[in-house]
């Protein structure tokens, strides 16, 4: 059976952070195909919040060793107790016992891969053990890097987005391979029996970034296709679309952009109402971003909800979204300046968009994509990916039992 070591400071477990939430499905999909897994991690999470899956921590942190084990679907998860939540704040000490137990668990477990994450200090040095004793190692790539970063000491970096692997093979001359997203996607469609008229048009985390420019210049000029339907913003936190929009302008005036009575025609969600009711009442999904986009979640919910999208033509949108939608080329000006109004002229593409998008049945299309989001597909490409490198059996590396080099 191959065997495989997770390493990573960072908490698996962590429920605020949506790249533990695929590491975690990675490992799991991983297990399920008779791959033996042992996880080292420690307390480091993004927010408080995301300790919300370990009911019985301070209990946990009561004993005398710096460790203690997680059992999760048999995967046994080795956890270093740290004083504080963040990485940032792990003492000396405790990096040293993380490291320590690294070396530990090669010489107990002898893995032969070594797959995790982390461009912090700690983690590098951890690579750097597994390769000064012949053991591949793989990195997930989920977010973004440092430009610094070179993924010293990897052998294979996997990513859940061509968009990611696109920009960082441009930008970087790193090689990726993709095994696509492990975060699965489930639609909320209308329950059997259940009538819910569809009268927003939405859109989901109203900031200049993600093109709020663009969409309030659409509920502005209001075509007649849409005269039916609310243009509806649903925010992420309280207050989020006033203070965003007031820093909208037209091109080369500092004026604001918008009256407050063009305004006055955006219906403003509140993050306290629910997403499935959100979604449910949604046409059409308004996705304008204008800034970098791997894999967009927000999309892939709304295409397995059957609800189409418009979308600028970001690589990671068009990832997202396939044949469910429409995609859109940005304004250069809008791309250089996200507080940059879109002039009504250049508005002639989105509202023909918005137009096909509402006239047209995307029901189908919306099912064909949808599909592709399947977890399994995920899993299969990765183990694909790390067949050859479980083939190596490095485990039975003689070399792989010397001491840790900083201990």
């Amino acid at each position: 059976m191959p065997k495989l070591l997770w390493v990573s400071p960072l908490s698996v477990h962590d429920t605020t952070n949506a790249s533990a939430t695929q590491w975690r499905n990675m490992l799991l999909s991983l297990k399920a195909r008779e791959v033996d897994i042992v996880g080292l991690s420690a307390l480091n999470f993004l927010q408080e919040s995301g300790t919300s899956m370990f009911t019985d921590l301070d209990e946990k942190l009561k004993g005398n060793e710096n460790s203690f084990n997680l059992n999760d679907n048999n995967i046994n998860f080795i956890y270093m107790r740290t004083k504080s939540r963040h990485l940032g704040d792990m003492t000396s000490q405790e990096q040293r016992n993380f490291y320590a137990k690294f070396c530990a668990i090669i010489n107990a477990f002898r893995p032969d891969v070594v797959m995790g994450c982390g461009t912090d200090m700690l983690s590098m040095v951890c690579f750097d053990e597994a390769k000064r004793r012949g053991l591949p190692t793989v990195y997930t790539l989920l977010d973004g890097t440092p430009r610094r970063f070179n993924f010293p000491n990897i052998d294979v970096v996997i990513t859940d987005s061509s968009a990611t692997a696109n920009l960082y093979a441009t930008m970087q001359k790193i090689n990726c391979v993709v095994t696509g997203s492990f975060l699965p996607v489930v639609g909320s469609k209308p329950q059997e029996g259940e009538v819910v008229e569809r009268t927003r048009i939405t859109m989901i985390n109203p900031s200049l970034d993600k093109g709020l420019t663009i969409f309030a210049r659409l509920a502005q000029m209001n075509p007649a296709v849409a005269q039916n339907f609310k243009f509806t913003v649903y925010e992420t936190y309280q207050g989020q679309f006033a203070e965003q929009i007031a820093k909208a302008h037209e091109l080369g005036s500092s004026e604001p952009a918008f009256s407050a009575e063009a305004l006055n025609s955006i219906e403003v969600l509140p993050p306290t109402t629910p997403s499935r009711e959100v979604l449910a009442q949604t046409k059409l999904l308004v996705a304008p971003s204008l800034s970098f986009e791997g894999i967009n979640p927000i999309a892939r919910e709304a295409v397995a909800s059957g609800i189409p999208v418009l979308a600028t033509n970001q690589i990671g949108l068009a990832e997202s979204v396939g044949e469910a939608g429409v995609l859109v080329e940005i304004p250069a000006y809008c791309l250089n300046d996200h507080q940059v109004v879109p002039r009504s002229e250049d508005m002639t593409n989105f509202i023909k968009g918005l137009t096909m998008a509402l006239s047209e049945d995307y029901a189908e299309r919306c099912q064909k994509v949808s599909r592709r989001f399947d977890v399994n597909l995920s899993a299969n490409r990765l183990a694909v990916i790390l067949k050859p490198l479980f083939d190596q059996r490095a485990g039975n590396n003689p070399q792989l039992l010397r001491n840790g080099s900083l201990v």
